[in-house]
């Protein structure tokens, strides 16, 4: 069995035959009205009607009518010559749309493909501050993003806000890279009509959940003797996936502490929620915005996008509201480089072949005197060495946030000398280490750089 069990020649052939026939009749159409036509008696022939002594003669076309059909028809007979449309014959120019849009692909990649190179080998804290990155990653989210994350990005009832600091799955760069790329599914599970929560029940979970909240909009609404009867059961049911402080998980359940309400903050919203439940899907974006070509990924569109949107809450005027990276105090007894790095000042210090950058607290910004030890770094690896990069951070404070600091920090080092020409096989980013000690002067808040 094959394909001619299934299908014919016949419309092909009709569809020639149709064609044929309609050359020939316009043609002689043509042909046949290009005539004065008289009676047998010399006489212009009329049209056979005639309004109050008024005849009309039965006249040819007028000339510049007569050659726009001509032209119509030679036009369609060289057309057809050129290009498929005549039953099966593909036309001598071979043309398909399959080729046509494979020959326009390549141009744009021969044009656009350099750009995103350039932004894949950087880190995506700093794609996030180039302007050309940010053209790019605000085109990508109007294509992709804006249908259910508004032009704002603000999102609405249902659809998350993208520009504060509430991430349901993570709002580090990974984990946004992640959720564009492989999409997220959030559950939560109807309990209307299940024991322990009737009617009366959900409205005693929902004045509990306001008195969790932080905000005096939500927690002044709540009702003392109603919250009490919450949280029996709240410590039965709710705590398993919002922990017993309200503040959820990531990838799991959302803060009840803070303001903000996916499906709305007021009363009936919140008992909404618990009664029927939400199924939130985010879809998934890999099938366009990574493409594979012999074998090799390539996933600088997702970069650059996973930046754009990482930028929307931490840069500019929202990044100052994002929440602080916990640092050690400065120390006293910090050696001379390392004080003025704790008075706010940045500096660089060669020490033993090691290159040491110092930050500021909070700070993944390089000094200003950085580049004479860059430019020797990169002298060494002209030499043949490779570079090193090791970040560290307190001993003190909030450890996922301060190795977060420190694994910026490096990277700002990383593509600063990728940005001089360092390829990037030559570098060797190391993880992120505390610091001996007490980990509270400017020794904690170091990028070194090794030439091995």
């Amino acid at each position: 069995m094959n394909t001619s069990d299934f299908t014919s020649n016949f419309w092909n052939i009709y569809i020639a035959v149709i064609l044929i026939i309609s050359f020939i009749g316009m043609i002689w159409l043509l042909v046949s009205q290009n005539k004065t036509k008289k009676t047998k008696d010399g006489q212009a022939e009329t049209m056979g009607h005639e309004w109050d002594g008024i005849e009309e003669y039965n006249n040819p076309l007028p000339r510049w009518w007569f050659y726009l059909f001509v032209i119509t028809v030679v036009f369609s007979i060289g057309y057809l010559i050129l290009y498929p449309g005549f039953g099966t014959f593909k036309g001598i120019l071979g043309w398909t749309s399959q080729n046509q849009y494979e020959g326009e692909m390549q141009t744009a990649k021969a044009k656009y493909q350099p750009i995103y190179d350039k932004f894949a080998a950087m880190p995506v804290e700093q794609i996030a501050q180039d302007p050309e990155a940010k053209v790019i990653g605000q085109n990508l989210f109007n294509t992709y993003c804006i249908q259910c994350h508004g032009a704002d990005a603000k999102g609405a009832k249902g659809f998350p806000n993208l520009t504060d600091h509430d991430w349901l799955w993570g709002g580090d760069p990974e984990s946004i890279q992640s959720t564009i790329k492989d999409g997220r599914i959030g559950v939560m599970l109807p309990y209307g009509g299940l024991p322990p929560f009737p009617e009366e029940s959900v409205k005693d979970v929902t004045h509990y959940l306001l008195s969790l909240n932080e905000h005096p909009e939500y927690k002044d609404r709540s009702n003392p003797a109603r919250a009490a009867k919450g949280k029996a059961i709240y410590d039965q049911i709710c705590f398993t996936c919002h922990q017993a402080d309200g503040k959820g998980m990531i990838g799991l359940a959302p803060n009840m502490t803070d303001n903000i309400w996916l499906w709305g903050g007021r009363d009936k919203d919140i008992e909404n929620t618990i009664i029927n439940g939400h199924t939130n899907e985010m879809p998934a974006w890999s099938n366009f915005l990574v493409t594979t070509e012999n074998g090799k990924e390539d996933d600088s569109k997702l970069k650059i996008l996973t930046a754009y949107v990482w930028g929307l809450s931490n840069t500019g005027a929202n990044a100052a509201a994002a929440p602080a990276p916990v640092e050690a105090a400065p120390a006293s007894d910090a050696a001379a480089s390392a004080a003025a790095a704790d008075e706010g000042d940045q500096v660089v210090v060669g020490d033993d072949g090691v290159v040491k950058f110092y930050f500021a607290v909070g700070s993944n910004n390089l000094a200003a005197g950085a580049n004479d030890a860059l430019a020797a770094v990169v002298q060494g690896v002209q030499e043949g060495k490779t570079v090193v990069i090791s970040g560290f951070h307190d001993a003190t404070g909030d450890a996922a946030q301060n190795a977060e600091l420190a694994k910026q920090r490096a990277q700002a080092v990383q593509a600063a000398l990728e940005a001089l020409g360092v390829p990037a096989d030559k570098i060797d980013l190391k993880k992120p280490e505390s610091t001996t000690g007490d980990g509270s002067n400017a020794e904690a808040r170091r990028v070194e750089v090794t030439l091995q």
